[in-house]
């Protein structure tokens, strides 16, 4: 086994530079002596940020290729346990006897597909070096075994799907709101609105190709990140609940509803199955879950969810209800890009308001700030429609006291004060140019 991490070790320091990788918003820093973990989907550009980070390292820096470490625990040469970890250190002692490890940077890729990997980094940090980076494609590395062994010696850097920002960024269209710019904005809007922001689909003219990229990313989502990780056995039902969920975009929806359905559809399944399920689902970064909104922490967790993905492209790959509804499309892909603008890895800081006789999407809260109530509509062209986006608006600024709101729409634009409530109604292309405040 040593040799083969010896060859692998090797392969690694002589890789070339990979061409046409582009830099992603990840606020990694090589200044930083600190643990940094980079956590999100698969194929979203972790591991070309650290590759980045490594060409830079010897290029800026001119750190000798012997002092950067990397390996990933993907490698399906190798299948490490928490007893066998150490022969990564001892065989790169053997093939570098005239450096120390005191010198590296250590870079590890998908470090949840090794047991005991957290112990190990935590012994390199508190023995050798505090330059360490490494990815992940399942937050719970961050919420269970990383909190617990490596608490207040990392920090956390999440990744997703291309925001809107990044999206033209890497179809080189620099975004304007007016002129020319602005014609080529909104067309971009229309595209992400429906392909998504995953790095290596963005260019695919070919909307088979790209399904079928989008398709495989999921197939490897559910089956390397929910499967595999969790150790399932009986997961024939996996693909009808997350049908079921993928379904449910903008309708509160409880776990309950969904076990009683399988359950229907003849899967042999316990409840609490489906609870770990859709926990595991989440923490795959599939999707995301928000609760109703109040004041009360427990009130909004016992509340039903509304389940939200973090990719439109990925959405509309695997049920094609979305298609011709881009009134639906738009709000998940809101939610999507308020929590970059007001997420984080470790609270989603977006709810949803509901009453019997009104709804509003979004209330954007963090603890200790004012909240922000959010609409989305794609036309308040229709009254009807322009009244009932506007009440519920109204209910929610009401309820959490506060006199601001916003409307998100395809195309229209205006400013409005109704019960004193100023009402902002904003281009969702415009809003998402925008950079959210403190």
């Amino acid at each position: 086994m040593k040799e083969i991490i010896k060859e692998i070790l090797i392969q690694n320091k002589e890789r070339k530079p990979v061409k046409g990788l582009r830099i992603r918003n990840t606020q990694l820093s090589l200044k930083l002596e600190k643990i940094q973990a980079i956590i999100g989907p698969r194929r979203v550009g972790k591991t070309s940020s650290m590759l980045l980070a490594m060409e830079e390292l010897k290029k800026v820096k001119h750190i000798p290729p012997a002092h950067i470490f990397y390996f990933n625990f993907e490698d399906e040469r190798i299948q490490f346990d928490n007893k066998n970890l150490d022969l990564l250190l001892r065989s790169w002692q053997e093939l570098h006897p005239d450096h120390t490890l005191e010198d590296n940077w250590f870079f590890f890729d998908e470090v949840q597909a090794a047991p005991g990997w957290e112990r190990f980094i935590n012994r390199i940090n508190e023995t050798y070096s505090k330059r360490i980076f490494f990815t992940g494609s399942n937050s719970s590395v961050l919420h269970t075994e990383l909190k617990s062994v490596l608490r207040g010696r990392s920090i956390a850097i999440e990744l997703l799907p291309l925001s809107f920002i990044e999206y033209c960024s890497f179809k080189d269209i620099k975004p304007g709101i007016y002129g020319a710019n602005r014609n080529k904005t909104v067309a971009l809007f229309h595209q992400y609105l429906t392909n998504g922001g995953y790095p290596e689909t963005i260019n695919l003219d070919d909307i088979r190709l790209r399904t079928a990229y989008l398709q495989e990313y999921y197939n490897a989502m559910l089956l390397r990140d929910i499967v595999e990780y969790n150790q399932l056995t009986n997961y024939s039902y996996l693909r009808s609940l997350y049908r079921q969920a993928a379904a449910t975009i903008g309708k509160t929806v409880s776990n309950r509803r969904l076990y009683n359905n399988l359950k229907s559809q003849g899967y042999s399944v316990g409840v609490n199955s489906v609870y770990d399920a859709m926990d595991m689902a989440e923490q795959a970064y599939l999707f995301k879950r928000i609760s109703r909104f109040d004041y009360s922490d427990n009130k909004r967790e016992r509340s039903d969810k509304k389940i939200y993905w973090l990719d439109n492209g990925l959405l509309n790959a695997n049920t094609a209800q979305y298609t011709a509804n881009k009134g639906l499309l738009l709000e998940n892909l809101i939610f999507k890009e308020l929590y970059l603008k007001y997420g984080n890895i470790y609270s989603n800081n977006i709810y949803y308001y509901a009453e019997p006789s009104s709804e509003c999407d979004f209330i954007v809260y963090s603890e200790g700030a004012s909240p922000l109530p959010v609409q989305v509509s794609w036309t308040l062209a229709e009254p009807t429609t322009r009244n009932r986006e506007i009440k519920g608006l109204l209910k929610a600024a009401h309820y959490c006291r506060v006199s601001n709101g916003l409307i998100i729409t395809a195309e229209e634009e205006e400013e409005l004060s109704v019960d004193g409530v100023d009402i902002k109604i904003v281009p969702a292309w415009k809003w998402m140019l925008e950079t959210p405040n403190p």
